[in-house]
């Protein structure tokens, strides 16, 4: 399982810097677009938080300027491998949602959570560059993997 996850990390990040490489590039961002991928950074962080054990203070629907949020990848993707590397995969977490409610999650339930949330919302935002760059940035992950 260790090395599914280190393979499906790589790619989410991969992925996440050709969409934040093209946010970057377009002649316009769409404000949805940089709440969007925002949010998909912040929640991620929200969640690594959770698994460590620490306190966020972090909003999941935060907004970050794009000038930061290479930085913030890098930051979470460490702590991913972190986790990747240390972590059983099938410890309990207990948390709170961002409304206050309880629950309980496996970690391997988590960062499956994590990498089909951010392909998600990357799905979203290659939608709203259209027509704002020239080429769209294509993350699929079997183009990863050739």
């Amino acid at each position: 399982m260790k090395e599914y996850f280190k393979q499906i990390f790589e790619h989410e990040h991969w992925a996440n810097l050709k969409v934040l490489e093209s946010m970057i590039c377009a002649s316009e961002i769409p404000q949805r677009v940089i709440e969007i991928f925002s949010h998909t950074i912040a929640a991620q962080r929200i969640w690594l938080d959770r698994i460590n054990g620490n306190v966020t203070e972090l909003k999941v629907w935060e907004v970050f300027d794009t000038k930061i949020m290479l930085e913030l990848l890098e930051i979470n993707y460490a702590d991913i491998n972190k986790i990747i590397n240390n972590q059983d995969f099938e410890q309990l977490i207990a948390y709170q949602n961002s409304t206050g409610q309880h629950f309980t999650s496996t970690v391997n339930q988590i960062l499956s959570h994590l990498a089909l949330h951010a392909s998600y919302h990357r799905g979203q935002v290659v939608l709203l560059l259209k027509g704002k760059i020239e080429e769209l940035p294509t993350t699929d992950f079997i183009l990863y993997v050739r």
